[in-house]
């Protein structure tokens, strides 16, 4: 008989990374796929995706008859029909182990810290904060999208850069450094320029985040709209975090993670303040581990507890 294993895998627009491990946590196999993210991608592409798994596998002398259990972290896996989609097409494959279909927030959280419990406040694209407690009790806050939601994110970053060059172009407010740097960025000469690009149909919100570093740019030069936009994201940033840290009694590890906290110092350095500021006892770190490693993590944990038997430290 064939070893038993486990998969982990971190789904994404572009690309999926794939862990597999025995039971017991031994690393058996590691590789990369295509885009697993149905928001972003075709359901023929997410299907694709996992035949290759399939192949990969067999190619490292492993077979889908023996896999005890999959986790699959991506964004808008909640989806219903995209649970739907995912799970039957890992049967159609032959898998017949457990499958754990979570948000990538929580392979995030498992990759980061080796212990359950935790925080992860991510701010990228959009911006989420998931925690487990020590009871192991799950809390979320964000994560709702763009049109309502993504608090502190560079999405919301990018909008307030734009929102401020128009205020500033009709006098609501004072002139920023921002305009210039957001013509160049955008190759436009003039605020017509600037809304004919950003209503052009099929403007996607990653375009409007990617002017999100002009902010960076505008803070070194003392500009005011700029850090007016700073204090404005570290606050949505320490309410964010703080809506989950508030279900904790005893003192807590917070990963960051995201481009926006990952890149940015001031950022960084300016939510730490405002979160601390309310949670003196807290230990706030920046991201380390692989949401991969996480989801083998989290599977490697579930399996264990319905075979009755101890999970390996740190799995």
């Amino acid at each position: 008989m064939n070893e038993p294993f486990v998969i982990g895998m971190d789904g994404g627009g572009t690309a999926t990374t794939v862990m597999v491990s025995g039971l017991q946590g031994n690393l058996m196999a590691q590789f990369r796929l295509g885009p697993l993210n149905i928001n972003g991608q075709s359901r023929e592409a997410a299907e694709d995706t996992l035949a290759e798994l399939k192949g990969e596998l067999e190619k490292s002398g492993l077979h889908m008859s023996d896999c005890k259990g999959i986790c699959i972290g991506a964004a808008g896996i909640s989806n219903r029909d995209t649970s739907v989609l995912l799970t039957r097409s890992l049967k159609e494959q032959g898998l017949e182990g457990v499958i754990r279909l979570v948000g990538d927030h929580e392979t995030a959280l498992a990759g980061a810290l080796e212990e359950p419990a935790g925080v992860i406040l991510i701010a990228g694209t959009g911006s989420i904060c998931y925690g487990i407690n020590e009871s192991g009790a799950r809390f979320r806050a964000g994560g709702y999208g763009h049109i309502i939601d993504d608090a502190g994110s560079a999405y919301a970053i990018g909008k307030d850069i734009l929102r401020a060059v128009v205020r500033a172009a009709d006098g609501r407010q004072k002139q920023t450094v921002l305009t210039e740097k957001a013509f160049r960025f955008l190759k436009a000469d003039s605020v017509g320029d600037l809304i004919t690009w950003l209503y052009q149909p099929g403007r996607s919100k990653k375009e409007i985040a990617a002017l999100a570093p002009l902010l960076e740019e505008g803070v070194r030069e003392k500009d005011q709209a700029s850090m007016e936009i700073l204090d404005h994201c570290g606050e949505e940033l320490a309410e964010l975090a703080g809506a989950v840290l508030a279900h904790f009694k005893s003192p807590v590890s917070l990963v960051v993670s995201g481009s926006v906290l990952m890149k940015n110092n001031e950022i960084y350095d300016l939510f730490c303040k405002k979160t601390k500021k309310r949670f003196p006892g807290l230990e706030i770190m920046k991201m380390r581990g692989e949401a991969a490693q996480g989801a083998l993590r989290i599977i490697l944990r579930e399996t264990a507890e319905r075979n009755g038997y101890e999970a390996i430290p740190g799995n």
